[in-house]
């Protein structure tokens, strides 16, 4: 199992639309994504996918908050990594 983590502050609360459209929840056989809102303009993405190599193909919602970041309309750090196993 893989996870990738994209935290983000936005520049206005009016731009959580966009958000809610790119980091929208989604349940399918090995992939979820899932939209959490933790103030007024911040908030973070979970994605976690069945293993690193769906995980590399699955960038969209990546590329989307990297492209709000580029132009200056939020602030994003993302963490990937594989989960450990006992």
């Amino acid at each position: 199992m893989y996870g990738r983590n994209i935290n983000f502050t936005l520049l206005a609360p009016s731009l959580w639309a966009i958000v809610q459209a790119i980091g929208s929840n989604v349940e399918e056989d090995k992939y979820k994504r899932m939209l959490f809102k933790t103030g007024d303009n911040n908030g973070f993405i979970i994605e976690v996918f069945e293993n690193i190599n769906i995980a590399g193909k699955k960038i969209e919602t990546m590329k989307a908050m990297q492209g709000l970041s580029e132009q200056a309309m939020a602030k994003v750090s993302i963490q990937e990594g594989s989960i450990i196993k006992n």
